[in-house]
């Protein structure tokens, strides 16, 4: 039975955590901010959180570089005008692997 209510609720936070991200349009620009050394003030602070809470596993649940940049960059392409200038790409380049 717990084994049950386990999964229940590990299924819940996972689609709970994926739909509490920000715009990533926000995310973009906030982002961009910080590649250039801004901050973006207390506005930019939700949307460089959401960038930095997408974290992806391997094996054995350990802390994937490669998807978990992947998974950043999906975020980050999913914003409409973010084929500009290649911007995620420099972006991802710089803070994808990052852990926080």
């Amino acid at each position: 039975m717990n084994i049950i209510r386990l999964f229940c609720l590990s299924i819940f936070l996972i689609f709970t955590a994926s739909a509490a991200y920000a715009n990533p349009c926000e995310t973009l620009l906030c982002m961009a901010g910080k590649l250039q050394g801004q901050s973006g003030g207390s506005s930019c602070s939700q949307p460089i959180s959401d960038y930095f809470s997408i974290i992806r596993y391997g094996k054995r649940w350990r802390f994937s570089p490669s998807k978990t940049a992947a998974a950043r960059l999906n975020y980050l392409n999913s914003c409409p005008s973010a084929g500009s200038a290649n911007l995620p790409m420099l972006i991802n380049a710089v803070y994808g692997t990052v852990l926080f």
